[in-house]
């Protein structure tokens, strides 16, 4: 028996496409719902897996553009199943049908979230936190709902530094204290130094201060010692060495204390850019993150340029 031509499966499917479509139209969408499941079923267990893909996305995109978030976003990790079982490829093409499901949702349940995670595990593959186009197709989704907790899960794994930097002064503006301007930025830089992402950490701060109607400056020094000391270990990371973020903690003591997560952050930081061992169990705050090389530091004493500017903004402004 001859195969079925292109042309003749490609009509076969558009005319499943149009009682999918007809089903919907007549507001039948659990009867949508299981016809798409079925035959997609149907597909991938005879290996007609680009069939599969293309029923399962166009399904629950038009289920999206009827409200049914519940069935689309169903349809949705069915999808990303076929994905794992068929050891899909990673891909542009892939990842977009993911994005524009996303981005056809007018609101994220828990079953959307779930979809959310399920597309990031299975690009942990190739990317440790999930694909970056991921994390922001759903950290642009969360803003757009004002869900800013839940984007902020997500942006901070995205690329785009100056889109963070924007999404953080609105989310200071709108949720936070007039004191903590510095503390929303501060805890984004050092959650993406200890993703060793750099560039995007250093674009965040710099386009945040500069942008936030509260601070409005375009380098230190800053009113706020925080932002300084955010200002310092970017340099350092980039050009500086042990002594000298060993000096900067120490000067900054007291700010960073403002947050006990900074100390679990720096202790990161210190290991994945200078080298530093992990803290003793026996051990706790900023001498726990250095240990004993802060003491043997001051009895040698710092020198360098980096060391003098700090102390005299320290002096200056904190």
């Amino acid at each position: 028996m001859a195969a079925a031509s292109p042309r003749s499966s490609k009509s076969r499917l558009e005319r499943i496409h149009q009682k999918f479509r007809k089903a919907v139209e007549d507001g039948n969408f659990y009867e949508a719902s299981q016809m798409s499941r079925n035959l997609s079923s149907r597909y991938k267990n005879q290996k007609k897996y680009e069939d599969a893909e293309n029923l399962l996305f166009e399904s629950a995109i038009t289920l999206l553009q009827h409200e049914q978030n519940e069935s689309a976003f169903e349809l949705g990790k069915k999808l990303i199943h076929l994905y794992v079982e068929i050891n899909k490829e990673i891909n542009d093409k892939s990842i977009e049908k993911i994005t524009k499901i996303i981005e056809a949702s007018k609101n994220l349940s828990q079953s959307g979230t779930d979809f959310i995670q399920e597309a990031l595990g299975w690009t942990t593959t190739d990317y440790k936190y999930g694909h970056p186009k991921i994390q922001e197709s759903a950290a642009t989704k969360y803003w757009q709902l004002k869900d800013y907790s839940e984007a902020r899960k997500h942006i901070v794994y995205t690329n785009d530094g100056s889109k963070c930097a924007s999404f953080l002064i609105e989310y200071h503006v709108v949720c936070g204290f007039p004191g903590e301007v510095d503390l929303f930025v501060t805890q984004a830089v050092l959650q993406i130094l200890c993703l060793q992402n750099t560039l995007t950490a250093t674009t965040i701060f710099f386009s945040y201060t500069l942008n936030h109607p509260g601070i409005k400056r375009k380098n230190r020094p800053y009113k706020q010692p925080l932002l300084n000391f955010i200002a310092f270990l970017l340099l350092i990371v980039e050009k500086g060495n042990v002594e000298q973020y060993s000096i900067l903690c120490e000067q900054y003591q007291p700010s960073i204390q403002r947050d006990p997560t900074y100390l679990q952050y720096l202790d990161k930081i210190g290991q994945l850019f200078f080298g530093l061992p992990p803290p003793k169990k026996n051990e706790s705050g900023i001498q726990g993150m250095l240990g004993g090389l802060m003491e043997s530091l001051f009895q040698t004493g710092g020198s360098g340029e980096i060391e003098e500017d700090l102390m005299e903004t320290a002096e200056d402004v904190d």
